[in-house]
Order: C-alpha cells, then sequence, then structure tokens
C-alpha cells in the first residue's frame, strides 16, 4: 500500500504512526478483498507478460521466472497477493489454463500456453506455406523424373 523505503527498523517504525500510513491502512480497511485483488491481478499480469515475453512457450522453472519478475524495481510483492505461496500462484495458473503446470523433484515448471490469435495465424500460415512448398517440390520432381524417363526412352 504504502510505497516507502524505509532504511531502517527506526524510520519503518515512525511509518508506522504517520498520518499518510494510517490514511492508506483505512482505505485498506474499508476495501481490503478489492484491493489485495487488484494488487493479485496486478502481479498475475507481471508474471505472465514475463513468462510469454522472455520464454515463450519454453518450460521453464517457476521460482526463475519468479525471480526475473522480482528484478523489475516496480513489481508488486508477491505477500500483497492472494496467493500465499508461489506454489498456490502456480496451480491457479494451471487450473485458470493459462500455464500447462508440472511438479518434479526439481521444483514446478510452468509452460505458457500461446492464445494470442495473430500469432497463431501467422503460424498457421506458415505451416500451410511449408505444406504447400513440400507439395510443389514433391510434384516438380515427380515431373522431373517423368521427363527423365520419356529422354531415357528416345
Amino acid at each position: 500500500m504504502c510505497h516507502k523505503q524505509c532504511r531502517d527498523e527506526n524510520g519503518f517504525k515512525c511509518h508506522l504512526t504517520s498520518d499518510s500510513h494510517l490514511r492508506q491502512m483505512k482505505i485498506f480497511r474499508d476495501n481490503a478483498p478489492g484491493i489485495m485483488d487488484d494488487f493479485s491481478a496486478e502481479f498475475e499480469k507481471g508474471y505472465v507478460e514475463t513468462l510469454r515475453r522472455r520464454h515463450g512457450t519454453q518450460r521453464m522453472n517457476a521460482n526463475n521466472v519468479y525471480q526475473e519478475v522480482i528484478q523489475d524495481k516496480h513489481h508488486v510483492h508477491m505477500n500483497s497477493t492472494k496467493w500465499t505461496t508461489l506454489t498456490d500462484f502456480v496451480q491457479y495458473l494451471g487450473k485458470k489454463g493459462i500455464c500447462v503446470v508440472e511438479e518434479t523433484e526439481r521444483g514446478w515448471y510452468v509452460t505458457y500456453i500461446e492464445r494470442d490469435p495473430t500469432l497463431l495465424a501467422r503460424q498457421e500460415a506458415q505451416r500451410r506455406k511449408a505444406e504447400a512448398d513440400q507439395r510443389e517440390e514433391r510434384l516438380a520432381a515427380e515431373r522431373r523424373e517423368v521427363l527423365r524417363m520419356e529422354a531415357a526412352k528416345a
């Protein structure tokens, strides 16, 4: 809530008694679920964006992605969200269908599921073009073979 960086314990103690902090806590007390939902949505957006932009549909260790998220100076802290652990958050992403989630002995792994219609359309067009090129190449090879056979007969 308060975006205050305190230098030491005394500064933090002074901040807790300040009018601005007390005002922020009153606002939070009046609308805690709404504020938590906002922070949770912002954290989810940041995590998924980091996963999507830096790793695409590559399988990644969830903790490594989280470490990248918290490197951003303006990130939302997980302790201000509705998830108490990274495990809870990763399981939420799996249930929501945003990522494929796997638990291994080395930790939780996430794989982003691409749903961008323009990207999917571009990939489909590339696939169709590759198939058409292969078909054209095969037909050309068959034509060359027929011509070679006719030349051999003559």
